[in-house]
């Protein structure tokens, strides 16, 4: 047979398969085109050439495929009890219960991780690494310094001159991380001062010297802008802080 031949022999099976897929298991769609491959090739055999029209003429008296399968496939039984036959159990049904109906229960932990760690320690895989736990307990193994920077941005968000010099530490150690970026770094350093000269700004009492405007000013407001402008430092760093922890984590589980 020439490859043209085989080529409109193989395309034929094919849609012949196609429609089988959903009428017969996967056993029997085997069977049943091995057993059309042979007719057609003792019929191709019995014709001198066995060239493509010869082929074509072949498959065009046996049918389309959809009326080959309809002739020969009506009426026959299924073997039902085939697992491609069944419908696959979907996946909620292998998810744990919660812990209120008798499922297993992360305490602490599992809450913090979310709702889908449980079910992935189960199926063997690790869990996700979600949580503000796990992300603390990450970044003071692998990144305490930055641990340490965003504590001191905490310690400097109650407004008040004995705790604002705390916010010139955490600045400190964020500027000497090697953790966040240059970019980073000016948006949690830069973000506070901008707060903090806005607050003084709109400080409406009265000074006689610009030093003494400075410190009223500062006291009164500024340091009420350095604090929450910190707030949202902590906010933007902590993520990046985490994510590169875990990813260290990552790294070392892999080693």
């Amino acid at each position: 047979m020439t490859q043209r031949s085989e080529q409109l022999v193989l395309d034929y099976l094919s849609e012949v398969g196609l429609v089988l897929h959903g009428r017969l298991t996967a056993r029997e769609r085997t069977a049943y085109l091995a057993d059309l491959r042979a007719r057609i090739d003792a019929r191709r055999a019995a014709l001198p050439g066995g060239g493509p029209e010869a082929v074509r003429g072949i498959l065009l008296s046996l049918g389309t495929p959809r009326d080959l399968v309809e002739r020969e496939i009506t009426g026959r039984n299924l073997d039902i009890e085939d697992e491609e036959l069944i419908p696959p159990k979907p996946r909620h049904a292998d998810r744990p219960p919660p812990p209120w109906r008798g499922g297993p229960s992360g305490g602490l932990r599992g809450l913090l991780e979310g709702p889908g760690s449980t079910e992935m320690r189960l199926e063997g895989r690790a869990p996700r690494e979600t949580g503000m736990l796990r992300g603390l307990v990450l970044c003071l193994r692998h990144h305490p310094a930055e641990l340490v920077a965003l504590a001191l941005l905490l310690i400097s968000v109650p407004w008040g001159w004995g705790l604002s010099f705390v916010w010139v530490l955490g600045a400190a150690f964020v500027l000497l991380s090697r953790v966040w970026g240059v970019r980073d770094k000016w948006i949690a350093v830069l973000a506070p001062l901008l707060a903090c000269l806005a607050g003084m700004a709109l400080w409406t009492g009265e000074a006689d010297f610009v030093d003494q405007y400075v410190q009223r000013s500062l006291a009164e407001y500024g340091v009420i802008g350095l604090g929450t402008a910190s707030l949202f430092s902590v906010a933007y760093l902590a993520p990046k802080a985490s994510r590169s922890a875990r990813a260290a984590e990552r790294r070392r589980a892999s080693a």
